[in-house]
């Protein structure tokens, strides 16, 4: 056997490798973000309660985009061993996120989780809510329940309101400053029927967190503002702006905030990106893939 054959054979078997190990790699990448669709059934359930914990598992593990609402309900079984560990790649939830009757969980993870859009609102008490979080702890024993719910991220509630009730073990949210979340709407974030641990609320502590504003004990989950927010928005602007003036509104397709009027100046999308411009919807020829027209 030749010097050159043997070397041939090594070249070809590192090629190979080469490939496969490119080939790995091109699918991580290709699953790094998952868009999934959410759920119409607000309370209910079907099958038994385990098995409506695995379907929940199911649907959302590895999901980064929500298609519709985010529904987690009916985590009551103190025999379960639930892990929502599931939830932390979730990023953007087009409908509304409902959380209720989760009292044998202590913390919601939703630490990557940024906009939620509403698209889809959830009706209760004759208002129209994006977020909605109670009836939280045991009946019989209201010191067990859920304590936190990490959303360190949450940057924007396009529509709709927010809604704490019934949660007394729950501890934080009344530190965070809502009017940015909400764009700015005023008397959106609604607290009834003990919609928070009283004694958790009366700590101001603010060396953990600028402002005292936080999701739990761990500077990881403190409110994240952007250092670039300009401000006290004009009336005419829903909440976003980058200056004060009538004139400097975010374009009506951002989310967060923008540099500029324009829409290829977001700093997020509420809905799609088009050729780097943010659009309600994907125009002809294309179609939607998470928040991105894709061209045919």
């Amino acid at each position: 056997m030749s010097y050159e054959f043997i070397v041939s054979l090594i070249a070809v078997y590192l090629s190979t490798v080469i490939l496969c190990v490119s080939s790995v790699n091109l699918r991580i990448d290709e699953f790094e973000e998952r868009e999934c669709y959410g759920t119409t059934v607000g309370f209910g359930y079907s099958g038994t309660l385990e098995f409506h914990y695995q379907n929940l598992k199911k649907r959302y593990t590895g999901c980064t985009y929500i298609h519709g609402n985010l529904e987690l309900t009916n985590l009551v079984d103190p025999k379960l061993n639930y892990d929502l560990s599931f939830l932390k790649t979730i990023r953007y939830v087009s409908g509304y996120v409902l959380i209720g009757l989760v009292t044998e969980v202590e913390i919601i993870p939703l630490d990557s989780l940024q906009v939620i859009r509403g698209n889809q609102t959830y009706r209760i008490m004759d208002d129209d809510y994006s977020l909605v979080v109670g009836l939280t702890s045991r009946n019989d024993d209201s010191s067990w329940g859920l304590k936190e719910i990490h959303l360190p991220q949450l940057k924007e509630i396009s529509n709709g309101k927010v809604l704490f009730l019934g949660n007394p073990f729950l501890g934080y949210i009344n530190t965070i400053d809502w009017e940015p979340i909400l764009r700015g709407r005023q008397e959106a974030a609604h607290f009834q029927d003990g919609p928070y641990n009283e004694s958790v609320a009366n700590n101001k502590d603010t060396t953990l967190c600028e402002g005292g504003h936080r999701w739990g004990e761990s500077k990881a989950l403190c409110q994240q503002a952007d250092p670039r927010k300009s401000g006290p928005c004009h009336a005419d602007c829903n909440g976003r702006c980058f200056g004060p003036e009538s004139s400097q509104c975010c374009h009506n397709s951002c989310a967060v905030g923008c540099d500029g009027p324009s829409d290829d100046q977001c700093w997020m999308c509420k809905d799609y990106q088009y050729e780097a411009h943010c659009v309600g919807f994907c125009p002809h020829k294309s179609y939607p893939k998470l928040q991105d027209c894709i061209q045919y």
